[in-house]
């Protein structure tokens, strides 16, 4: 299973939000096993952080679900996918091309992918840009 979005998505807010996975929108990755068990989930996208500060660190974590369930190390405040520019710059910075891979456990069935994004306190902005999603054995 796999969601390609192109362009870029971007919010002038760090309230955790649902990130758009292909180019329609769509929140959710929807794909079907034909029996459980356990799978690889990739998550690539370009990423970069507006800060409020050029004291303090900001950075943008995600948190991936499968099945609703949280998937580790994701949704932790420490483990962030991409991070502002510690230099004094103003805007989105801190560019990069940023990936997480994971075990997933599928179900028999049904099965679905949501990613949230979320900024620290001292984010002002989020930008994740031509991203792509992978579940692969």
């Amino acid at each position: 299973a796999n969601a390609i979005r192109p362009g870029n998505w971007l919010t002038s807010s760090p309230a955790e939000v649902f990130v758009p996975l292909d180019a329609a929108g769509a929140t959710t990755l929807t794909f079907n096993l034909g029996s459980a068990g356990k799978k690889i989930l990739t998550y690539s996208a370009e990423c970069a952080v507006d800060k409020i500060s050029f004291v303090y660190p900001a950075w943008l974590e995600l948190s991936i679900y499968v099945n609703g369930a949280l998937v580790k190390p994701t949704g932790n405040s420490i483990a962030f996918f991409c991070s502002a520019s510690l230099v004094d710059t103003a805007g989105f910075d801190g560019w990069t091309r940023a990936s997480i891979t994971v075990p997933i456990k599928g179900i028999e069935g049904t099965n679905t992918v949501q990613i949230k994004a979320k900024g620290n306190t001292y984010a002002k902005g989020l930008w994740l840009g031509d991203s792509a999603l992978m579940i692969y054995d």
